[in-house]
Parts: structure tokens; sequence; C-alpha cells
């Protein structure tokens, strides 16, 4: 892993070997970038320092023994200690995102509120949530759940991002082609390798009460207008 500056994690499989555990943990803890798409907090719940490293998880049996669920209330977290298994969604819908963080550098200068694509909302996670950032929460089930966050481990800077459903159908990508996901996830990236975001803020990013697509996963000509010098 040191070779790199980020790994993005988008896997659902078995936990890790030892040696690759441990390798990762090193990789983090020097200061390695981390990427965490939708469904990679699942994997892996016995491996307790990926718990840290994500900061919640989902499903695979986590439940109290793992940590508080955590979400967003009246400006505060929430720490909630109460039984019950992690993860819950229902059927794919439009949702409005909220920034909960807007001078984070993955998050500056973009609407504060924004529309997301039709996608698969995860809530109720829990886990160790230390060393976290709530970067953005959607209202779902009576309160604002986290969608996006990030977390300090070791030297390292890792960024979650709940958005992003896909599936083994080609044709299952319409979460992904999110205007507001693409350029959040990518801002996220630069952030997670080098600490800062230079990206420029597009104009085709979504508004509260519209979504936009990127079906090529590409900026559309007129995105990122020239600057006037």
């Amino acid at each position: 892993f040191h070779q790199y500056d980020l790994i993005v994690i988008n896997y659902g499989g078995a936990t890790w070997t030892e040696p690759v555990r441990k390798n990762f943990e090193k990789y983090v803890a020097d200061g390695g970038g981390v990427v965490v798409i939708h469904s990679s907090v699942v994997p892996m719940a016995d491996w307790k320092e990926y718990n840290e490293i994500i900061g919640m998880g989902a499903w695979d049996g986590r439940n109290e023994k793992d940590g508080p669920y955590l979400y967003w209330k009246d400006g505060q977290y929430v720490y909630d200690y109460s039984p019950g298994y992690a993860g819950y969604h229902g059927l794919q819908h439009e949702t409005v995102i909220e920034h909960r963080a807007p001078h984070h550098p993955i998050l500056q200068g973009l609407p504060p509120q924004w529309k997301h694509f039709k996608g698969e909302i995860y809530t109720r996670l829990r886990g160790p949530v230390r060393n976290m950032e709530i970067l953005a929460t959607a209202y779902e089930r009576g309160r604002h759940e986290p969608l996006m966050w990030t977390v300090s481990y070791g030297k390292g800077r890792i960024f979650v991002d709940l958005l992003g459903h896909c599936g083994n159908d080609p044709n299952m990508t319409y979460s992904m082609r999110c205007t507001g996901f693409q350029v959040t996830l990518l801002r996220g990236c630069e952030w997670a390798a080098t600490g800062a975001v230079t990206q420029e803020v597009p104009t085709d990013f979504p508004l509260k009460d519209t979504y936009t697509l990127r079906p090529e996963f590409k900026a559309p000509f007129h995105a990122y207008p020239e600057t006037k010098h």
C-alpha cells in the first residue's frame, strides 16, 4: 500500500488476511489516504482496526458491542448507545443532502443543500465513531443520518461516502451518475490523498430542488468555464 497516496475501497468480500491487514493499518497510520464507498462499510466487522478506520459500519453482525449509533440533531452530534442491529435502508429514492461542515475543504464553496438522484440511503450505522467529523446528512426515518464523514487514524485521512449505490446490473449506475456524488467523491479523494482540495466548484452542481446527472462520468463542457484574468 505504501507506494500509493490514496486507496479507494469499493469491496464486499471476506476479511483480508492478517499480513494484508497489518500492512494496511500501518499505511493509514503513517499518513495514507483512504476513501470508502457505500457498501464497503458492511464487510470485515470482525476486523477491529477497520471499524476504527471507517468510523461506523452496517450489518455483518454489528450491534451495540461495536459502539453507538451517531446522528445529527439541533446542530449537535447525538451518540445513541441503545441496543440494536446496525444498518437499514429502504427503497431507493431521491433525497436532499445537507452539509454540516460547509467550510471543510471537501465541501467548501458547494451549495449547502442539494438533491441526490435516486439512491440506496443507509441509516442506523454504528461503530467506534472516534475522531470523526460529519460532513453531510440526509433526513431519513425521523432523524438526520450521516452520509459523508471523515476519520483521522494516526496520520491518515479517511473519507467515507455512503452514496454511490450500484449493482451487478451494468445499467444500475444511476446513483453514481449523480453530479453531486461524482464531485464530492473526487474532492474527497483529493483531500484524503493530499489534505487539500484544488478543484473548482462546477456550474452543473445540483441545487436543493434540482438534481443533475453526468451519465458519461465526466463534466460537461460548461461545468468549469475558463477563468478570466
